[in-house]
């Protein structure tokens, strides 16, 4: 049992300590790209809304503060709300004639919004952002300086969290590391909905049932020869759940589509024609999204499993101990093991969302009222 024990752990961890190593040679401050701050493209920007009418306008507010040049940004929302966010769009407008709103009777998902958005596209650069989110003033210059670099077909930034959620916090500062070691690399899987930019020429239809389409889409964009980095230059706010089941809602699904994306790109694995991307980032990301959750638990469970048939008692504090040590991190509580207990928490959302794949998703997310609050001013 030990024995076994000893092998996964080390089966678990050696990839994770690869790649911590590797992460200590990139600047995690730096564009990975040869960005050129004066570079100037026309830009779209595509917004799929459905009933945000608390914080739409804050949105719109937050989009006319950017430090870009107005006339080179169109808007472009595709809206099948039934409440009054199409009004507000509206009202907006009159202002503010770059605003375009594809009306959609009934709601078919964000991915067959998004392809919808992506085509009526006029701009150079194409940005998908979504509306429970707000950019730095200076994000889109930063990502648009990003394609004066020829290999870079899509970017992505860092999010700052919103509201005091140390869970996320801990887990986003894991991810940045993994994923500028990434770019630095090559590419990286990840792309965050709340800012991804893409060259527009590069955009190709995203999956109808596509529950990770920013990072399916970059995936799609290195396939044909591009580079789809982070910068952190570009930064945008979100707002998270630290509670435990609440974040089961905003991470869970979010797991089930980066895992459903690695298992229908798998034929990448591995392929010395995608540089450093097909054999060391994609195969990485395979291991700790698909194989590392599952490796994750039967160590805690065999362990536990062990010190119970070794003593009751020492098994029923180490119990105790893993769940005040839950208990105190989705509380935010537990300082500089924070980071710790959100790599836990994101391992179990991987695991439940490759759990979920057993049932059929229909490509529509389910809205968090609670965090709305959060961009209400």
């Amino acid at each position: 049992m030990i024995e076994s024990l000893l092998l996964l752990t080390v089966l678990f961890g050696a990839p994770y300590i690869f790649y911590l190593l590797l992460s200590t040679r990139v600047d995690l401050d730096l564009s990975p790209a040869e960005k050129s701050l004066s570079r100037r493209l026309k830009v779209s920007i595509v917004i799929p809304t459905f009933n945000e009418e608390l914080i739409v306008a804050r949105k719109l507010d937050n989009i006319f503060e950017l430090d870009y040049p107005r006339e080179m940004i169109e808007i472009i929302f595709v809206d099948s709300s039934t409440d009054s966010t199409r009004q507000i769009i509206g009202e907006y407008r009159e202002k503010f004639p770059s605003i375009r709103i594809i009306e959609e009777n009934e709601r078919r998902g964000l991915a067959v919004a998004l392809n919808e958005g992506y085509a009526a596209a006029r701009g150079d650069v194409v940005v998908k952002t979504d509306c429970d989110s707000l950019l730095d003033k200076e994000a889109l210059s930063h990502a648009v300086a990003n394609f004066a670099d020829p290999s870079i077909g899509a970017v992505s930034g860092r999010q700052v969290v919103l509201n005091e959620s140390r869970v996320e916090e801990g887990y986003r500062s894991l991810q940045l590391r993994a994923q500028m070691l990434e770019s630095y690399l090559d590419s990286t899987v990840i792309f965050h909905g709340p800012f991804s930019a893409f060259r527009k020429d590069l955009i190709v239809p995203i999956d109808p049932d596509s529950l990770a389409d920013d990072s399916e889409l970059a995936v799609k964009i290195r396939r044909q020869g591009y580079r789809s980095i982070i910068d952190p230059s570009i930064r945008f706010f979100e707002a998270s759940q630290s509670q435990f089941f609440k974040r089961r809602m905003q991470k869970d699904r979010r797991g089930t589509g980066l895992i459903r994306l690695l298992l229908r790109e798998r034929d990448i694995l591995f392929k010395s024609e995608y540089g450093r991307f097909g054999r060391i980032v994609f195969p990485m990301n395979y291991f700790m999204m698909i194989v590392s959750p599952a490796l994750f638990i039967t160590i805690l469970l065999l362990g536990l499993y062990s010190l119970f048939t070794t003593n009751l008692i020492y098994g029923a504090l180490a119990t105790t101990s893993l769940l005040v040590f839950v208990y105190l991190g989705q509380a935010n509580r537990l300082g500089r093991l924070e980071a710790l207990y959100s790599f836990m928490d994101s391992q179990i959302s991987l695991l439940l969302g490759g759990l979920a794949l057993l049932r059929r998703g229909d490509g529509k997310w389910e809205v968090d009222r609670e965090l709305r609050e959060a961009y209400v001013r």
